[in-house]
């Protein structure tokens, strides 16, 4: 029955003038039709409403019609509201889902359109360059490419991402230190966009992470021996190299060194090619060292976000495919020369990343700085056996060793590994 018949019958249903037949058919269509409903709810209503007639009965036998019971009207008003309620909400259900697919395509195509100068992809590398210039032997995984253009989510290791609608979106990327043969997860360093904003949150594995590595650049002013700098430093020294000595044969662990002059990456690589240890990260001049940023001598040792600028010997991060070591001395200086222009190209992105002051950061100064003057290393991290580290205490061009993470013996190769997440 369609709905011209039913709306032609309708007076004759609610009078319950209607043939059976005919009843039957007006209400099978009422039950799946939400206009018909409608009307009929409309003229139940206008009943209901209408002023009484002579003598205090209903003005119209629609009021009460003889063949259609009270209670059948109240149950086909009920269904036809609940049916016009569920059909509202399915249909707001279906707008808010289209909604948030449509939200999170156009988040995606915000976020990664441009290729490596896409605007998500930009944030991983300048995060992870940071991470590995200023913080010694700590490497960030990033996505080792641009992201396809409608990708909403990823991950890979103990990394993610995820892009939500509305412009927003979400990097979790973890953060890895090397100690021995072995990486293991230390933290996570958490970007939010939100448009073009960016902001950091450093997320701990243990709610916060000790670091223990420190350098001391040549050009840094040695104390006279009035205030007792000099004295301290080398009872420091004796410290370390006696936890060295005591430690047990089956541990390894990471130190941090520092020359008495600076060398060519090359140079630190020779001279350290007689131990059975692995270099991590250098410490590397940048022009800046002996100074704070009001220009006054630095007292302090340099350390992770307080100065000390350098870079892997291995990285994660974007000019090193694969994260695979170099098999010359040049290219780890090449990647640090790289990296450094790139944070200048990006230094507004960057001053909004760092950890540290962005007051600090001086990247133009410090990449012309090198620009000039060639990669100069100053100090050093290596990791390895705890008794082979603490031959270093032979090397005259050594000095100031700071002890890091100990941890127990790792120094083989495994033939077989795996991970579970």
């Amino acid at each position: 029955m369609e709905c011209r018949e039913v709306e032609r019958l309708l007076n004759k249903y609610l009078r319950g003038a209607a043939d059976p037949a005919a009843a039957r058919a007006v209400e099978a269509h009422l039950e799946s039709c939400a206009a018909c409903q409608q009307k009929l709810d409309a003229r139940l209503q206008d009943t209901e409403t209408r002023p009484p007639g002579p003598g205090g009965g209903p003005a119209s036998a629609a009021a009460h019609p003889p063949g259609l019971s009270e209670e059948k009207q109240r149950r086909i008003l009920r269904w036809a509201k609940y049916k016009n309620r569920f059909s509202i909400a399915l249909f707001l259900l279906v707008l808010f889902v289209a909604l948030q697919v449509a939200g999170t395509l156009a988040s995606g195509y915000f976020f990664n359109a441009g290729g490596e100068e896409a605007r998500l992809y930009k944030a991983q590398r300048t995060a992870a360059v940071l991470t590995e210039l200023t913080f010694p032997n700590v490497t960030m995984a990033i996505s080792p490419r641009p992201l396809p253009l409608m990708l909403t989510g990823a991950s890979w290791g103990h990394s993610s991402l995820e892009i939500k609608p509305y412009f927003a979106a979400r990097g979790s990327y973890a953060l890895s230190k090397r100690v021995g043969k072995d990486e293991y997860v230390i933290g996570h360093l958490n970007v939010n966009h939100f448009f073009s904003a960016v902001n950091t949150e450093w997320n701990w594995r243990d709610g916060a992470h000790n670091h223990y590595l420190r350098f001391f650049p040549p050009e840094q002013p040695a104390d006279s021996a009035e205030d007792g700098e000099a004295e301290y430093r080398d009872a420091n020294a004796a410290e370390t190299w006696h936890a060295l000595e005591v430690l047990p044969e089956g541990t390894v662990a990471e130190l941090a060194v520092s020359f008495r002059d600076t060398h060519t990456t090359e140079e630190v690589r020779t001279m350290l090619s007689g131990y059975d240890l692995d270099l991590t990260w250098y410490a590397a001049v940048t022009g800046l060292e002996g100074e704070t940023r009001r220009g006054e001598n630095r007292r302090a040792p340099l350390a992770a976000f307080a100065g000390a600028w350098g870079f892997p010997d291995r990285s994660h991060g974007m000019f090193r495919a694969n994260g695979s070591r170099p098999d010359d001395a040049a290219r780890s200086e090449e990647y640090f020369l790289e990296s450094m222009r790139f944070l200048v190209a990006n230094a507004p992105l960057a001053e909004r990343i760092y950890r540290g002051d962005p007051q600090d950061l001086h990247l133009a100064e410090r990449h012309q700085y090198l620009q000039e003057n060639g990669v100069r290393v100053y100090g050093a991290v290596v990791t390895g056996p705890t008794k082979e580290l603490l031959k270093l205490r032979e090397l005259e061009a050594v000095h100031s060793p700071a002890l890091g993470e100990v941890r127990l013996w790792n120094w083989f190769q495994r033939d077989f590994s795996g991970t579970m997440y």
